[in-house]
């Protein structure tokens, strides 16, 4: 009865503004009528509201029942419209955490090794087909490609038994110490070049090597200079135990046992960089997650071979780009990674098509965030398909109140399954009023008055 009361209400207003004169059209609106960013995302978030609802259900589901510590972000058409934190950032100490808190993303790192090669491509200093050993010579791994590494078809032998072996030192390797043990040691290649897929960590931390080689800097000063900084990623940092004036801010990992967690402390491997290292927060994945879009600081058209699969000799499809695990769900593309280390799980999931994004970051070793992920889908892929409310906002937003009446009616009249949640557009109507949009407000309210008279809405 109170939304039919409303609907009256905002019937009558509309009435008032209009009789005898024709659609008031955004052009006419004033500068003050422009959207800020904040605004635009709570519209996003009223419009979203059944989404944002089940986001919460989920993840107080899993932080209660399933003893999820970590911090969530999602984003739907690109606006970051929903992120929580949720139990410990220590919780031996019972520290709550924050969205400030800064994880080790493991091998979600990956894709900053693959986006830092691909700007020393975009300078020309090197090519994505030249041999490693064109860089690194000491190495005994002749024809392996820098594209092989970065889709792991190189066929590396594993740096871990390497350190473990080998390594006797107090002081943690870096990553000229592990091309120093693979050079002594020449540990024989798994396969040959292109052969096959085998995910290989040592190819990523070869390629980190690669640009310290050709750029002549430190590999964390490489990305903090060539996108952590440009983008305004300041939570961002590369972290490596071999490296004195590494600064650690982020938060320690836990082991989860049955009833308590026990803290891991760093070790030897967390020396070499590129395969692993890179920290940050879940607001600066989104960050970079936009910049993605955007084609900087990465080129578009090598960001466009980021995202494509590469093939094996033999012809087999490999779903891996450069430094992205490829899937399709639900008929749409996925670009994402997941990571694994030392007590920290993480996951980074794009959904290009949409603009929708999940990240989670974990720092215990409770084994629930591809649950989340795929509930966070599920979730997703359940709203109904032909709920046009968004599309209809934005068009009157964007096109203005005449362009928005023509889409309803083409809609009411060539799909009868379409449906619009009147309730939003009140919504969105009264929230541009109180934001001091009156005249936007007020062609909202019309567009009601036209639903209620066009539809049995």
């Amino acid at each position: 009865m109170k939304l039919l009361l409303k609907i009256i209400l905002v019937f009558l207003f509309s009435f008032l503004l209009t009789e005898n004169s024709s659609l008031t059209t955004s052009a006419s609106n004033s500068e003050n009528e422009l959207l800020t960013g904040f605004e635009t995302l709570e519209l996003s978030k009223i419009i979203d509201y059944r989404i944002l609802r089940g986001l919460d259900s989920i993840t107080d589901f899993y932080a209660r029942q399933k003893g999820f510590s970590g911090n969530v972000l999602v984003a739907i058409d690109g606006l970051n419209v929903f992120e929580k934190s949720l139990n410990y950032a220590d919780p031996l100490r019972k520290t709550p955490l924050n969205s400030s808190n800064v994880f080790q993303l493991a091998s979600v790192s990956k894709q900053f090794t693959a986006a830092a090669i691909l700007l020393l491509k975009a300078d020309g200093r090197l090519d994505l087909d030249d041999e490693l050993v064109k860089f690194i010579p000491e190495l005994p791994y002749k024809g392996i490609t820098i594209r092989h590494l970065l889709h792991h078809t190189g066929g590396l032998p594993n740096y871990f038994y390497l350190i473990d072996k080998y390594w006797k030192s107090a002081q943690h390797p870096d990553n000229e110490d592990i091309i120093d043990l693979m050079a002594r040691y020449k540990l024989p290649a798994f396969f040959k070049p292109g052969l096959k897929y085998d995910y290989s960590n040592t190819g990523y931390v070869m390629l980190a090597s690669v640009v310290e080689r050709v750029s002549g800097l430190p590999f964390s000063e490489f990305l903090q200079r060539r996108i952590f900084s440009p983008l305004g990623m300041k939570q961002t940092y590369v972290y490596s135990t071999a490296e004195s004036n590494s600064g650690r801010q982020h938060l320690d990992g836990f082991r989860a046992l049955k009833n308590s967690y026990v803290r891991i402390n760093a070790t030897k491997n967390n020396g070499p960089v590129g395969d692993k290292g890179v920290c940050s927060t879940v607001g600066d994945l989104f960050i970079w997650d936009q910049a993605l879009y955007s084609g900087s600081p990465v080129p578009a058209v090598l960001l466009e071979e980021s995202f494509m699969p590469a093939k094996a000799a033999n012809g087999t499809e490999i779903p891996y780009g450069f430094g992205f695990r490829l899937k399709t769900v639900n008929n749409q593309e996925v670009v994402y990674h997941n990571g694994v280390w030392e007590g920290f799980r993480t996951n980074f999931y794009r959904y290009p098509a949409s603009g929708n994004t999940i990240i989670i970051l974990n720092n215990t070793s409770t084994r629930v965030n591809h649950e989340m992920v795929t509930d966070f889908e599920t979730l997703f892929n359940n709203q109904p398909k032909a709920d046009y409310t968004k599309m209809l906002v934005n068009i009157l937003i964007e096109e203005g109140l005449p362009a928005a009446a023509e889409a309803f009616t083409e809609l009411k009249s060539q799909y009868k399954e379409a449906t619009i949640n009147l309730r939003s557009i009140v919504q969105v109507a009264d929230f541009l009023e109180q934001s001091g949009k009156p005249s936007l407000a007020s062609q909202f309210y019309t567009m009601v008055s036209l639903m209620t008279e066009k539809s049995d809405i």
